[in-house]
């Protein structure tokens, strides 16, 4: 409990130095040397038992359930969309293959099973088919991308595309949803899901959460013209898994190595610093199908 205490104090002391400006201790000088510091940071980490430090969390995987054509591509009655769908997490990205034949008003459906997002297996993947989850999750927060391309060919590439191999535990697809080939924008969203997100609709192991998003037809994120763009929607499953016990010197080891931190201490503050506020969701929550 001792041990407990202290860290705890620590973390609020570190964060509270993270999140005020200097102003709000203008009334003492700013005298602390470097080699002050460095006293500091040694006593701290020479007192934590960071082998002896762990705990439970709750993990969680999201799936593809779909996406709807609310209105495709160009004119209605000039054929359908071929549809390419990729998205984006933290450890790498999938892609679908060709999905032909969405018209407006039609939804799509992936077999959300073979179409995991986050806490995808590592290795070369495609949504809808073999992009499969690690049964033992991820912890919160949770945060993909989703772009959908229409797949047009003009018969030369316009444009650049490059799939590389995945490193070691991440995952890839095997190609780009805009390949080059005159691919039309459909439209991308953002999600990202918080502690407090997940905890509310997920209180218990087993509990699933399904939500919808609005795709923005902007390529650039900007405000787009008033031109007939098309109009999609893409719903997604997050599931609550088991929970899974943690060391923190596992977890400091990898952040370690992953972000070049020199010491424990300076890992944690680069965690903390990395945090951000999550981007509002344009969700449509009954979404006919």
């Amino acid at each position: 409990m001792v041990l407990q205490r202290r860290l705890m104090t620590w973390c609020v002391s570190v964060a509270a130095c993270s999140c005020f400006g200097a102003d709000v201790f203008a009334h003492e000088p700013l005298t602390a040397s470097p080699s002050g510091t460095s006293e500091v940071r040694a006593v701290v980490e020479q007192d934590v038992a960071w082998d002896a430090i762990e705990w439970t969390e709750r993990r969680y995987k999201l799936e593809a359930v779909g996406f709807k054509a609310r209105n495709e591509t160009g004119w209605d009655w000039w054929g359908s969309d071929e549809v390419m769908v990729g998205t984006e997490d933290s450890k790498g990205w999938t892609v679908s293959a060709e999905l032909s034949g969405v018209d407006s008003g039609e939804f799509y459906s992936f077999e959300p099973v073979r179409s995991c997002i986050v806490a995808v297996r590592p290795g070369i993947v495609v949504l809808g088919k073999t992009s499969v989850c690690n049964e033992a999750g991820e912890p919160a927060p949770l945060s993909f991308g989703v772009e959908l391309w229409e797949k047009d060919v003009v018969g030369w590439r316009t444009g650049f595309c490059k799939t590389l191999p995945p490193g070691k535990g991440l995952h890839a697809g095997p190609h780009c949803a805009d390949d080059g080939s005159g691919a039309d924008f459909i439209g991308r969203a953002r999600v990202d899901l918080s502690a407090l997100d997940l905890e509310a609709v997920l209180p218990n192991v087993g509990d699933e959460h399904i939500e919808t998003v609005v795709l923005s037809p902007c390529p650039s994120g900007e405000v787009c013209s008033d031109a007939d763009l098309p109009d999609y929607s893409f719903t997604f499953r997050v599931t609550r898994v088991r929970d899974a016990r943690v060391e923190l010197r596992a977890l400091l080891d990898e952040t370690l190595h992953r972000t070049g931190a020199r010491s424990e201490l300076e890992a944690i503050v680069t965690g903390l610093r990395s945090l951000r506020a999550p981007s509002p969701r344009q969700v449509e929550p009954n979404l006919p199908r």
